[in-house]
């Protein structure tokens, strides 16, 4: 069965006589067009394995130049093959394949396009990326089954339905056609995890599934902030530390992106998983994490550093004074205001190292045996140097998790730390607080609530700011 109403939408099982009729309508082409046509390939639902399609063929046909269709495109209608009275699309010229030009039956489209084109290299990587993954060709296939139901009169609707699947899988395709180059490619799979922004996949190597990949992909006016942090998270992998490390760096997708591939970090995310350890585990992952985070400070910053006194709060003097211009009171808030002004002085001549800028339970990766490791190096925080104690002002921003905690915190000072951390700490919590509440209300409202809870844990966990060992840390435990 071949052949189909101009508007009509019927889908049918795949046809083997699918790929002979598209060789000897190509052949048929190659005879009209001769040289012109650089190349000519079948392409569409009918050119993807196993899935439905409607009966009628999609051939593109790639020339070097529309200027050389002047003698070709007025012979057309001799052999079957008549030119659309509408164009609806900029770098084509559509026609329609057929028994003559009354017929309403459409044997085949044609799409004559550039072959150096975007239209060319999207119908190509497109049908490629189908075939090279079936599940995702039976996720398009579903699709178009639901949008044939809903629209089985109407040609123009069920298209623009399936407008975003396709963008998304060219997109996609794209991409891995490129790392196709450089891996041996069996699994690829979109990431929708994280708030960075980059497009993320997992990428799995033929063998034993031992070599697989993260991919970052970045636009590329992120090219100097990305290549900065793919250096920054080599130096962390030369010290052994266990983490996503850095394996390529470069620009993809015709110059448009910038890419990173990493090793895969192997577990469950521990904001998610934390809770399905013991109260002992819990302590003993927070022992490993120290231990790693403790790793990571061993890295010095560079020498010419002004006084970390001077660079925190050049960055963040304004971002706390931003909550008294704000419009939200929380009772006894004026205390942490209070708390801030009275400490600040503690910042002065503090020591400066790498920091990884984000280090918290969203950020670890743990597996069944409970071995640690570390993801997401992408926040550039004064650079990634700092004092070290500023690293810790991540805690709180997901559920605290005393016994985790208390362990990540006994295992980087090799014991119970000094009063001085205890008091640097509520500092850091306290004015990163107020900065998380007035961004919140500036800048990001559905942040609000969370904001305003961070504050008021602020306040509990040191009694309004009267002690400075918080109430969830376990003493000698």
């Amino acid at each position: 069965m071949l052949g189909l109403k101009r508007n009509e939408v019927v889908l049918i099982d795949h046809q083997s006589e699918w790929e002979e009729k598209a060789a000897e309508t190509i052949n048929k082409l190659k005879e009209i067009f001769g040289d012109t046509a650089i190349d000519i390939q079948h392409i569409g639902s009918t050119a993807i394995h196993n899935i439905k399609a409607k009966p009628m063929l999609d051939i593109v046909l790639g020339v070097e130049s529309f200027d050389m269709l002047d003698d070709i495109l007025p012979k057309l209608a001799e052999n079957g093959v008549y030119k659309s009275s509408t164009q609806p699309l900029p770098g084509i010229i559509l026609c329609a394949i057929k028994a003559n030009r009354e017929s309403d039956i459409v044997l085949c489209n044609l799409h004559i396009v550039v072959t150096s084109s975007e239209q060319w290299n999207n119908h190509i990587v497109f049908r490629d990326y189908m075939n090279a993954f079936p599940q995702k060709a039976a996720a398009y296939e579903k699709l178009k089954i639901e949008l044939a139901e809903k629209f089985s009169a109407d040609r123009k609707a069920y298209c623009n339905g399936k407008n975003e699947f396709i963008n998304t899988c060219i997109s996609e395709a794209r991409i891995y056609t490129e790392m196709k180059l450089k891996l041996d490619i069996t699994a690829f799979e979109p990431i929708t995890e994280g708030l960075s922004g980059d497009k993320k996949y997992y990428i799995e190597e033929s063998g034993n599934g031992e070599n697989r990949f993260l991919l970052r992909i970045s636009d590329i006016l992120k090219y100097k902030r990305k290549e900065t942090i793919f250096k920054i998270m080599k130096k962390a992998a030369d010290l052994g530390i266990p983490m996503c490390k850095p394996v390529d760096f470069g620009i993809c997708n015709d110059g448009k992106s910038v890419y990173q591939l990493l090793t895969w970090c192997e577990g469950g995310n521990l904001e998610k998983v934390l809770t399905t350890f013991s109260e002992s585990e819990q302590y003993k992952i927070g022992i490993k994490a120290g231990k790693i985070l403790r790793k990571i400070h061993s890295i010095p910053a560079p020498l010419n550093l002004d006084d970390w006194y001077i660079r925190y709060f050049n960055q963040n003097d304004d971002r706390i004074k931003a909550y008294s211009g704000c419009g939200i009171r929380i009772d006894d808030s004026e205390k942490i205001l209070q708390f801030i002004e009275d400490n600040k002085y503690l910042l002065h001549s503090r020591p400066q190292c790498f920091n990884h800028g984000d280090f918290h339970t969203g950020n670890l990766m743990v597996t069944n045996k409970g071995d640690v490791s570390v993801i997401d190096w992408e926040i550039l925080d004064f650079d990634n140097y700092a004092d070290p104690w500023n690293e810790f002002n991540r805690i709180g921003l997901s559920e605290i998790r005393p016994y985790f905690t208390t362990g990540l915190i006994n295992r980087y000072f090799n014991g119970e730390p000094p009063i001085e951390f205890w008091r640097l700490l509520a500092f850091y919590l306290a004015a990163g607080s107020l900065m998380l509440l007035s961004w919140a209300y500036y800048s990001q409202q559905d942040e609000l609530d969370f904001a305003t809870r961070q504050v008021k844990n602020i306040l509990a966990w040191y009694d309004n700011m009267q002690n400075i060992i918080p109430s969830w840390y376990i003493k000698n435990y």
